[in-house]
């Protein structure tokens, strides 16, 4: 991927993490959450091969919308913590256990039922490990009660991939099966 194209898409990611940074404490349904944003970028990025890269951005960018909204130095990094693992946990289970599962390869030699158990249980270590991380950053406020936030990350989480995943089979071309040639 050239520079000013990575940069383009960084700054695009940027804008969208804010936003569901500044906009979810006022509408807790809402599906761009932070978690989300920065697990669906971190995966979507995978091929290129720049994660540390991506893994700064997403700190950075969850340190200033902690500032935005009044945090002061030690929780912003504290909240950077809580935006990145559990974002770096999906990313790197989704490769490990589903490689190729993002691009919409390796279909063929997968049952889909256990893809979707795996994409599940993935989703579900994620949702949890975003919702426990908040827990203990957030103590003794006036919040969510946590299956809130755990059940629209869980659903976001299990949903986008699959539907990237079936949106890149639907638009890849048809092969047969299997070919014999004499």
């Amino acid at each position: 991927m050239s520079n000013p194209r990575y940069v383009l898409r960084s700054a695009v990611f940027v804008a969208v993490f804010l936003a569901g940074f500044l906009i979810t404490p006022s509408i807790p349904v809402f599906p761009a959450a932070p978690l989300v944003v920065g697990a669906i970028w971190l995966t979507a990025q995978a091929g290129h091969g720049l994660r540390r890269f991506d893994v700064i951005m997403l700190a950075t960018a969850a340190a200033v919308g902690a500032t935005f909204q009044g945090a002061g130095l030690f929780l912003s990094l504290t909240i950077a913590v809580w935006a990145v693992l559990p974002s770096l946990l999906f990313a790197v289970l989704l490769d490990r256990l589903l490689p190729g599962y993002w691009r919409g390869h390796g279909d063929r030699f997968r049952r889909p039922g256990a893809a979707l158990l795996r994409l599940a249980g993935i989703a579900f270590l994620t949702a949890a490990a975003g919702t426990v991380i908040w827990a203990v950053i957030d103590t003794g406020s006036e919040g969510l009660p946590p299956p809130v936030p755990f059940g629209r990350d869980l659903v976001m989480l299990f949903l986008v991939p699959l539907a990237v995943n079936t949106l890149r089979r639907l638009r890849s071309p048809r092969r047969a099966g299997l070919t014999v040639v004499r």
